[in-house]
């Protein structure tokens, strides 16, 4: 949607760093380093453009400081947060809040045009026009020729009027507000450095690089862009972002081969760059026949590495191409195997046992306390109701229930320590919107509008994080790939490596169609488009359709594969199955992007066949051999052959020696044996 006419000029310097994450990383130290010789680490201001990546900039700026001195690290949108919370008194929404406002602000909206008055009667309306505001608020875009998204803007601009009659604002409103702030007197009230340093400039959007020429005024400013790297900016804007600004001085930094096979495959994908074999690091191929069977594989690689003494479930991650219900569907795997797991994509809310409880009681507590309220145990008994329904406060009343019913107990002594957190987290949460609604005058503090609340914020738990990382620790990192951008881990994982996902189809939106997109000059994202365009922004050529739109997608999402690549340290594996869990059990193609780099790059090669190394693969191999084995006595049986078992008993030799360890769980799936055999000897029934 953006055009050059968006140029800004900078005073200050302006670094290309050449991609790869190793470049970066050099590039901003050596750019550090210069500016501590004339500033003190407190006066140099760093700024990443995502808040997932600023722990890892401060600690590899961190090695050019001595003692106990840390960089000056923040991310774009935490400081306008900042700004705005010393300046402004309106309460900045979650995104669980925010949503939930939107939802009761939009059942009853008058939409002007045909098309979307016709659309707001399907069931995922308002999450799909939900997701076409997001991105206007974010980017404060004003559409003026495509009349359904001159209709969006016109109720998102309603919705901000609202919230800011109550005191509220929506975090997309965050860098447009905090820029209105800096461009006025106030700024000096929040402007505490000397020099300014900005790493992952090439992410910057038109109204990012409004809000940094407003924070350095006359600072001394370094900005560093990665070449051929953007993905999120170049999702609404096309070419790189050398084309949209001019600096005083501007130069090339160092570029040095890669130094592991992960970080050459990663400039394979991004620009087709061929080097000499590194030598160091692996590139598997993880290759199952179903997908059911492709997450089982990873959970059982990523046991295996988690064996070794000197690795933990935090130096991995498992990457997908979207924020969507995949990432929650590896979350549910994974915990179903025991791995821990962390994400700033998914809060966890929606898979959540204490929250599945309180949402329980809560539905009970709603039904006003009659005969009708069942008795579902001592946290439900009817003494207990009574006194709920007696206070007056609903953040008190839910506080007091959760203390009386001994659920902080139950949730230390049920989960794991890092479970446990999460779900603490969790029910903090819920409680913060019980004293919303007690607070604010949108919607009536009732248990009604509870039950409500609670019930959308558990259904689409799933949202992309876009104001602040959250604390992670302890788990397998399971994120979409953009969410990952320069950060690293000894194992990535990244998954679904099929053509029918990577490249895919082109996705916009399920608002409108396809073909409708690519024709408005106005969407909030990239839709007009010249194959100058695909040139200017993508050095790849990968098998694509003529046409520019699906040509820019395609590369998009080739690109977007190698920002995955790159975040791997030591191992990179490119995860894939044969064929698709349908009735028909369609093949599924490869990748073309992964065949090319095979083809290709002689240090891609084929994962070793992995031995049984978690309880829940020893699980599906153990109850599939134990049926396989009794369907061969039956055949046996039937046409007069013999069988031998030696092979099933060696195998299962295997499975016995992790069973032993497994204590209670070696003994459950024990019983699962017996009930496999008893059943199939026809001595029980399901």
């Amino acid at each position: 949607m953006s055009d050059h006419t968006s140029h800004r000029r900078f005073d200050g310097t302006l670094v290309t760093a050449p991609f790869g994450g190793e470049n970066v990383e050099r590039t901003a130290r050596e750019e550090y380093r210069t500016l501590l010789d004339e500033y003190d680490s407190e006066d140099v201001l760093v700024v990443t453009g995502a808040p997932t990546s600023t722990d890892t900039f401060r600690e590899s700026l961190g090695s050019e400081l001595r003692g106990a001195a840390t960089p000056y690290v923040t991310s774009l949108v935490v400081h306008a947060t900042d700004v705005l919370n010393q300046s402004d008194d309106r309460v900045i929404l979650s995104d669980a809040l925010r949503r939930e406002l939107l939802y009761r602000f939009l059942a009853d909206y008058e939409w002007e045009t045909e098309y979307l008055r016709r659309a707001s009667e399907q069931p995922s309306f308002i999450e799909d026009v939900d997701a076409v505001m997001g991105t206007i608020s974010w980017q404060t875009v004003t559409p003026e020729e495509t009349p359904e998204l001159c209709d969006i803007a016109a109720a998102l601009d309603a919705f901000h009027d609202w919230l800011a009659e109550n005191g509220h604002m929506e975090r997309g409103q965050l860098i447009s507000e905090a820029l209105d702030v800096l461009s006025g007197d106030a700024r000096h009230g929040v402007v505490d450095f000397e020099a300014v340093l900005v790493v992952e400039f090439e992410e910057f959007f038109p109204l990012d690089r409004a809000y940094l020429d407003a924070l350095v005024g006359d600072c001394d400013l370094v900005c560093i862009a990665e070449e051929n790297a953007s993905v999120r900016r170049t999702w609404v804007e096309t070419g790189p972002v050398t084309d949209y600004v001019s600096f005083s001085e501007s130069r090339r930094g160092v570029s040095e081969s890669p130094s592991t096979r992960p970080a050459a495959t990663a400039a394979y994908f991004a620009e087709e760059t061929t080097s000499a074999d590194p030598e160091t690091g692996s590139v598997s191929v993880l290759a199952t026949d179903s997908s059911d069977e492709h997450l089982a594989e990873v959970a059982n690689e990523i046991e295996a590495l988690v064996a070794q003494s000197d690795w933990s479930y935090d130096d991995i991650a498992v990457a997908t191409k979207r924020s969507d219900s995949t990432v929650t569907d590896i979350i549910e795997a994974f915990e179903g195997t025991g791995i821990p797991t962390e994400s700033t994509t998914v809060t966890g809310f929606g898979d959540d046992p204490a929250i599945r409880e309180l949402l329980a009681a809560v539905r009970q507590l709603g039904a006003d306390g009659g005969d009708e309220v069942p008795n579902h145990g001592p946290e439900l008994d009817r003494q207990r109701l009574d006194r709920v329904h007696e206070m007056d406060n609903l953040g008190d009343a839910v506080r007091w229930w959760a203390t009386d019913t001994g659920l902080k107990e139950r949730i230390a002594e049920r989960a794991t320590p890092l479970d446990a957190r999460a779900q603490f987290g969790n029910v903090r949460r819920a409680f913060r919107m019980a004293e919303f609604l007690e607070d604010t005058e949108f919607v009536d503090a009732t248990w009604t509008s509870f039950e409500e609340m609670l019930e959308r914020a558990h259904k689409y738990a799933p949202v992309q994080n876009q104001t602040s990382a959250t604390n992670l620790d302890g788990g397998v990192r399971v994120d979409h790939l953009q969410a990952i951008k320069n950060e690293s881990f000894r194992a990535v994982f990244l998954v679904n490596l099929v053509d029918s996902e990577y490249p895919g189809d082109p996705f916009l939106t399920r608002l409108f169609p396809n073909e409708r997109v690519e024709s408005m000059p106005d969407y909030p994202g990239v839709t007009e488009l010249t194959g100058t365009d695909v040139d200017v922004t993508f050095p790849t050529t990968s098998t694509a359709s003529s046409r520019p739109f699906a040509r820019y997608h395609t590369e998009h999402a080739r690109r977007r594969l190698a920002i995955g690549a790159g975040a791997a340290d030591e191992h990179l594996y490119c995860c894939l199955y044969e064929y698709e869990d349908t009735a028909l059990e369609e093949r599924a193609q490869a990748s073309r992007f992964l065949t090319d780099a095979y083809d290709r790059l002689p240090w891609v090669t084929e994962a070793d066949d992995l031995l049984i190394t978690s309880e829940q693969a020893a699980e599906d191999f153990l109850l599939s051999r134990v049926d396989d084995a009794l369907a061969a006595v039956r055949r046996a049986n039937s046409q007069d052959i013999t069988v031998s078992l030696d092979e099933v008993e060696a195998e299962l030799g295997e499975v016995q020696n992790l069973l032993d360890k497994s204590g209670a769980r070696g003994e459950e799936l024990r019983e699962a044996l017996r009930a496999r055999v008893e059943f199939a000897n026809g001595e029980v029934r399901r």
